[in-house]
């Protein structure tokens, strides 16, 4: 239960205020986590710590803007890209970008001249019936060589090393194609090797061996979004927590961990207390933003995936029926029909959608699109995929495209194989579409209206209509 205290803060996040031992922060949608970092922060300050003893560690520029601007004090609040700078710069090490497409250059050119044994293994390996040089001039040929760059930065984000895998796991055939990409891998370290450029996990990498001679003198530090952590960001972290003796308040949510794919490892967050001595694990509870009935919905949802910490999320509003479903046979009508809706009361409105280009199925020529904003009738709405919308928060949210189909929601694109077989820990089927849809039905205040196109709605769909219970509720859906 919430309980006022001079502090405006409730009896949850006053625990993180009075923890004096390392911390995972579980924090729930909702649950006030940036403000109760900054009052921890500034109950240090208050207490005798420098604020040069503060370190702050955020996922993205637009947050650490955003905590800087709220702190006002000299603390360092760095990306851990920016982290692993300040670090280098620290140790007077030189070093210039790598050019972000090198990468790519390099896996292009090495298949285009690759020899035949090689030829023969790679279109053993896509099953691919045709000769090499037109699979060169396919669509097969990009995508392939996008799956070799995604493979090669797993690979490094994982901090994994030839050894680490047991080639008992792998074909014939993809022992064979792992030779090819640690060739490409071998040429592409040596091209960056001989100009001294780093890539961004490098810098991190880099930064890590150098902990040890940097003079940091950090006595707390913080970790935003912690759930999104990849291994070599956390060997970076605790190799400033080894060499400083400081204390670290790990802050995130596990149901909102939607970055997956690009190798951060939720198993990071779930054992953190077995990774460091005198862990105290603090859950948010209290939500803030949307009512109990949302809330329940979202968490009854989200529990089928079975890695995660259990939450008994409370909130202390009430929004009725705050669902609603959307089926459609043609998109663009009903999508004017509910904006024609919703605009004749509330501008608090807020549309998300899984995959870029799904926006542009619902509009005709009475909308136009401006950055961020879509614009209909002279008003303007924010459109997000759900990816950019973690953290914020309207009134009123549209999902859309929660179809039955390869993008819809979720989406149905399955990983290679090889993929798969190097990325963080094996999880159920659409375990991270599933976090992702949360984080879009926890965005709204009030309610959310979900899309789907009557014919094939996806099986997110099918499972939420089970869990609102609304086969004999007409007023959860949009008519």
């Amino acid at each position: 239960m919430v309980k006022n205290v001079s502090n405006n803060l409730d009896v949850y996040q006053n625990e993180v205020l009075e923890c004096k031992n390392n911390a995972l922060v579980v924090a729930a949608a909702g649950s006030g986590k940036t403000t109760t970092i900054i009052h921890k922060v500034k109950s240090l300050i208050a207490g005798g710590i420098a604020p040069q003893e503060i370190l702050m560690i955020s996922f993205t520029n637009a947050s650490v803007n955003d905590i800087k601007k709220k702190i006002n004090d000299d603390v360092d609040v760095f990306t851990f890209h920016k982290l692993a700078i300040s670090i280098l710069q620290k140790c007077n090490i030189t070093y210039t970008l790598a050019n972000p497409y090198l990468l790519n250059f390099i896996i292009k050119e090495y298949l285009l001249t690759c020899n035949k044994k090689e030829q023969k293994t790679i279109l053993k390996f896509l099953k691919i019936k045709t000769n090499y040089k037109k699979f060169c001039q396919s669509k097969e040929f990009s995508s392939f060589i996008t799956f070799i760059e995604t493979f090669i930065n797993l690979w490094k984000t994982n901090s994994l090393t030839f050894n680490d895998i047991s080639l008992n796991k792998f074909s014939f055939t993809e022992k064979k194609i792992l030779i090819i990409i640690f060739n490409i891998y071998k040429i592409y370290n040596e091209e960056k090797q001989g100009t001294k450029a780093f890539d961004f996990d490098d810098l991190i990498i880099m930064a890590t061996k150098y902990v040890n001679i940097a003079s940091l003198n950090y006595k707390y530090i913080f970790i935003d979004e912690f759930q999104d952590t990849s291994m070599i960001r956390f060997n970076l972290i605790e190799a400033i927590y080894n060499n400083t003796n400081s204390k670290i308040i790990a802050v995130g949510d596990d149901y909102q961990s939607i970055y997956r794919f690009s190798g951060c490892d939720l198993n990071i967050f779930l054992n953190f207390s077995q990774k460091l001595n005198n862990v105290e694990e603090i859950k948010l509870l209290n939500t803030y933003r949307s009512g109990q009935e949302l809330v329940d919905i979202a968490s009854n949802f989200i529990s089928k995936n079975p890695l995660q910490i259990k939450k008994d999320l409370k909130s202390f509003k009430h929004e009725s029926n705050p669902v609603i479903f959307v089926p459609y046979q043609n998109k663009v009508t009903m999508f004017k029909k509910v904006l024609d809706y919703l605009l004749t009361f509330t501008n608090d409105i807020m549309i998300l959608f899984r995959n870029n280009k799904d926006i542009y199925s619902y509009i005709d020529n009475d909308f136009s699109i401006n950055d961020t904003s879509l614009i209909y009738k002279e008003r303007k709405i924010p459109i997000y995929t759900v990816h950019k919308a973690k953290g914020l928060e309207s009134d009123y949210t549209i999902i859309l495209n929660c179809n039955d189909e390869l993008l819809g929601f979720p989406n149905q694109i399955e990983n290679n194989p090889l993929i798969n077989k190097i990325l963080p820990n094996k999880e159920i089927k659409y375990a991270e579409e599933r976090r992702l849809f949360y984080v879009g039905l926890t965005r709204c205040r009030l309610k959310t209206f979900i899309f789907y196109n009557k014919s094939m709605p996806s099986p997110f769909i099918t499972e939420l209509k089970k869990i609102v219970k609304v086969n004999l509720n007409k007023l959860n859906y949009f008519k």
